[in-house]
């Protein structure tokens, strides 16, 4: 015998977790989208491959801010 589970989200669920979101959870979902969603970057100089390198980058600092580990404000000033 085979059983499934089906999951089904409603509008409340989505707004629940954008409200409830805590720092935590969005650097560990920022964390997961550098390793498996964004592509890599080789330093070839490429164009897309300076755009990789830029989304990473804007990651990576997104994931320090909400560590609270950055010193760069909104802006981009010190």
């Amino acid at each position: 015998m085979r059983e499934y589970t089906v999951i089904e989200y409603d509008p409340e669920d989505y707004e629940n977790f954008k409200t409830n979101l805590s720092n935590e959870q969005a650097i560990e979902l920022l964390k997961r989208i550098s390793r498996g969603y964004l592509p890599d970057y080789n330093f070839i100089g490429t164009e897309d491959d300076f755009d990789y390198y830029c989304l990473h980058q804007a990651v990576y600092r997104a994931i320090e801010a909400l560590e609270g580990k950055s010193d760069i404000k909104p802006g981009g000033e010190k």
